[in-house]
């Protein structure tokens, strides 16, 4: 666990102090550790990064907010529906690992993010998590796909 603290925290700092939080430079959860290569690990490793990122951030008293990103599966048309269960999840995540983001607290992206997501009621805000899942999705012209993301903020 120690290790995973601590590429955490040196990678929440060099984001910090060279500004590339700024061009969306994340950290994939499986480069945090090779327990997290594993797509079953992928939900509750993720969650366990943020958890200690924001416990970093809060303890050196940083303007800065953790987002946790799930890509998931493409489709064709949106949908009207979201999943309620977290085992629904796991069905729905892409080929990519989760990563973590950092960006400034007065960062308008963060807004946006909460103001156009939908925050999901039954993944409630938690004390542990301090942040709230919201689900978004959005029309890709590249490719005639709805791009789904579920946000951990």
């Amino acid at each position: 666990m120690k290790g995973i603290k601590a590429t955490i925290r040196t990678w929440l700092l060099n984001v910090i102090n060279d500004g590339s939080w700024q061009r969306f430079n994340d950290l994939h959860i499986d480069e945090i550790s090779r327990d997290f290569s594993h797509r079953a690990a992928w939900f509750s490793g993720g969650v366990a990064c943020y958890i200690h990122a924001r416990a970093i951030i809060e303890e050196l008293d940083l303007p800065f907010t953790v987002e946790l990103v799930f890509h998931l599966k493409s489709k064709k048309k949106k949908i009207d529906h979201i999943f309620k269960r977290l085992s629904a999840l796991d069905k729905n995540l892409d080929d990519t690992p989760p990563s973590l983001y950092v960006f400034r607290n007065d960062w308008k992206g963060l807004h946006e993010t909460r103001k156009k997501g939908t925050k999901l009621q039954d993944f409630a805000d938690d004390k542990i998590l301090k942040g709230s899942f919201y689900y978004f999705q959005v029309f890709n012209d590249d490719d005639n796909d709805i791009r789904r993301v579920l946000y951990l903020i």
